[in-house]
């Protein structure tokens, strides 16, 4: 059992994962970057619905996430006037990898620079944060994403057949390894 419980403390370090609001400057346009809030949930599903014609994730695997905050970092873009929310990214993080579970930029916004800034900024805290390697998963008809990823220095990794259930879409692994700097 102490084992187990040993195991288990040093794969889940217990440490919070800190974050405080702050103005993002993006292609010389002001944003707010902040935690995502259970009130942004409403927000992020409209924006994968405007993206993706879907939601891949559900109120309920937004919720769960945002409550684990010692291993997990969500975070909005907001418009600084009236806080509407145009993109969000969110991050698992463990000893050796981090992994990007979910990024999406509203539709209005997209190739304006948002999901590079959104990537960049949780490249650096998952290299803060001590992690080895950074990781996400990326439907392999998004070339424009896969792109993006490939200037940010993700490499390819084996593809997960009919990994997105709701279309059986299939997902590419992507890889980083954030201690090549």
């Amino acid at each position: 059992m102490l084992r187990k419980f040993r195991d288990w403390f040093e794969n889940n370090p217990p440490e919070s994962l800190t974050f405080t609001e702050e103005a993002a400057v993006i292609h010389n346009r002001e944003f707010t970057l902040r935690r995502m809030a259970n009130g942004d949930i409403d927000a992020a599903l409209a924006i994968e619905r405007a993206v993706y014609n879907d939601t891949p994730w559900d109120r309920v695997a937004f919720l769960s996430e945002l409550h684990k905050r010692q291993h997990s970092l969500y975070l909005v873009l907001t418009l600084p006037n009236d806080g509407l929310v145009v993109a969000f990214i969110g991050c698992m993080f463990a000893k050796n990898e981090a992994h990007i579970t979910n990024i999406a930029v509203d539709p209005n916004l997209q190739h304006q620079g948002l999901g590079r800034y959104l990537m960049q900024w949780m490249i650096a805290k998952a290299r803060d944060f001590g992690s080895d390697q950074l990781t996400l998963e990326v439907r392999t008809d998004n070339a424009i994403a896969q792109a993006l990823y490939h200037e940010l220095g993700f490499h390819d990794g084996r593809i997960k057949k009919g990994y997105y259930v709701a279309h059986h879409e299939d997902a590419m692994d992507m890889w980083r390894a954030l201690n090549e700097e």
